[in-house]
């Protein structure tokens, strides 16, 4: 009897799990012990810092080198685009990403760019939100600037998810955002280098509320009632989402704790990763602890809580360590010690962590059920030479993939043939230009290293409560 395929690996389509940010996959399982690293691919630059999506069986991962499409089972590349963006996300087929100069689009299968829409000092990731009356729409954020460079405003662009055409923009006189917006109904949220929450009225495109919390708010996370939002002045608070009032207020205990990650909210707990070292457990409905974690050393990313009954909170730390935790008493299941402290907020998929350090690493964690990668997980660079997915000829339309600008549709092989299909060059507020562009086919060479468990100064633990 032939072997069984596995079915597909992947369910996290963008940041956060869902456009709302909150950071809970209910229907994940949580990762259990014993864990061992069983794929690890690095960067010829360090430095990790995009959140991966994970979909049919491929990683997105963002890298200085490029956008990189990585099998989720093994860490064998399928391609790269040369583009030095942040985290992806996925819908429909599509890839959207940003650069701090344009909103791409790429084919999910290929690589291949569809449209490109170019924008001044971008400071915010992709957010796909379907909104009533006005359809799926791309939002990301600008910063509004004067002559000197200095800021004057936040820009909130609308785009076309088809084809990149401009639909609307909302400008404001908040401060920069930066980071991840969050998207629910017809409104959006961010944070601002000020330390204020801003949430747009779609319908009405203006400004609806705004309300300050302290210094600095990285990003937010949404409810269908609230919105809860963290500050560097270690500030945590839950606003009202149509009117921005306060629903309850918190300031972490502690010298210079600040909270650089957005909050995960499940069920009825919302976790905060502070600068203190601390994973806070607080009620949704009043603020209240109920539960720390001591990480050991600043935790700057969000955490990710999966499961339904079963629930583990999943976070990483600057010292390197992977923990998961029990969402309900703060107990550690397990830990893991990765090269370099930690920079991507962690994913999970299918029992299996996704996450990346410092170093330019990208690990695959799971236990040896998972049937991803081998115990070795040994580390691989990719190679800069074509692969046999870049020669083949997907579509048959005597063009190989690598220079296909549509490795999948016999219809297209040249950027002509995309102009006709999308439109030509068109301008927009504020010098933006919509270009229709060229993508990139890549391979893999890969080889390897070994990490063990070690726990930032202490005795590690790698038990698994039933």
């Amino acid at each position: 009897m032939g072997q069984q395929t596995q079915p597909p690996i992947g369910n996290h389509h963008t940041s956060g799990v869902t456009p709302a940010r909150t950071g809970y996959g209910a229907d994940e399982s949580r990762p259990r012990a014993p864990i061992s690293r069983r794929w690890c691919v690095g960067t010829e630059v360090a430095h990790r810092q995009s959140e991966v999506a994970v979909v049919n069986g491929t990683v997105l991962s963002a890298t200085p080198e490029g956008l990189h499409a990585l099998d989720a089972r093994s860490g064998e590349r399928r391609w790269r685009a040369e583009i030095d963006g942040g985290a992806p996300t996925v819908r429909d087929g599509r890839v959207y990403v940003a650069t701090d100069s344009a909103v791409h689009c790429l084919g999910f299968d290929s690589g291949r760019e569809l449209w490109a829409r170019r924008l001044s000092n971008v400071t915010g990731e992709p957010l796909l939100l379907d909104v009533d009356t006005q359809g799926t729409k791309v939002f990301t954020v600008t910063a509004r600037t004067d002559e000197d460079g200095s800021t004057e405003g936040a820009v909130l662009h609308a785009l076309d998810a088809s084809t990149g055409e401009a639909s609307y923009r909302i400008s404001s006189e908040t401060a920069a955002i930066y980071g991840h917006v969050a998207g629910r109904g017809t409104y959006i949220y961010g944070g601002t280098t000020t330390g204020s929450v801003v949430a747009f009225d779609l319908d009405a495109r203006e400004v609806v509320w705004q309300t300050h919390l302290g210094e600095y708010v990285n990003s937010v996370a949404a409810t269908a009632e609230a919105v809860y939002a963290g500050s560097h002045t270690g500030v945590v608070a839950a606003l009202d989402r149509t009117t921005g009032d306060e629903r309850w207020r918190t300031t972490l205990e502690g010298d210079e704790v600040a909270v650089r990650a957005r909050p995960a909210i499940a069920t009825t707990t919302v976790y905060v990763a502070a600068t203190d070292g601390n994973l806070y457990a607080l009620d949704q409905e009043t603020g209240e602890e109920q539960w720390r974690f001591d990480g050991g050393k600043r935790l700057r990313q969000p955490p990710t809580v999966v499961g339904s009954d079963d629930q583990s909170v999943v976070l990483g730390s600057d010292a390197g360590n992977v923990f998961s935790i029990d969402a309900a008493s703060g107990e550690m299941y397990w830990s893991h010690q990765l090269e370099d402290r930690v920079n991507t907020p962690p994913v999970v998929v299918d029992g299996v962590v996704y996450i990346g350090d410092n170093s330019g690493r990208l690990y695959a964690l799971a236990n040896e059920k998972s049937n991803v990668g081998a115990e070795s997980g040994s580390y691989r660079i990719p190679a800069a030479e074509e692969t046999e997915r870049g020669q083949g000829d997907t579509d048959n339309d005597g063009v190989v993939n690598a220079q296909d600008y549509a490795p999948r549709d016999g219809s297209v092989q040249s950027k002509d043939d995309l102009r006709d299909g999308y439109g030509r060059s068109s301008s927009e507020d504020e010098g933006g230009e919509f270009l229709v562009g060229a993508g990139v086919g890549a391979g893999v060479s890969l080889s390897g290293v070994g990490l063990g468990y070690v726990l930032w100064g202490r005795e590690t633990s790698n038990s698994d409560n039933p």
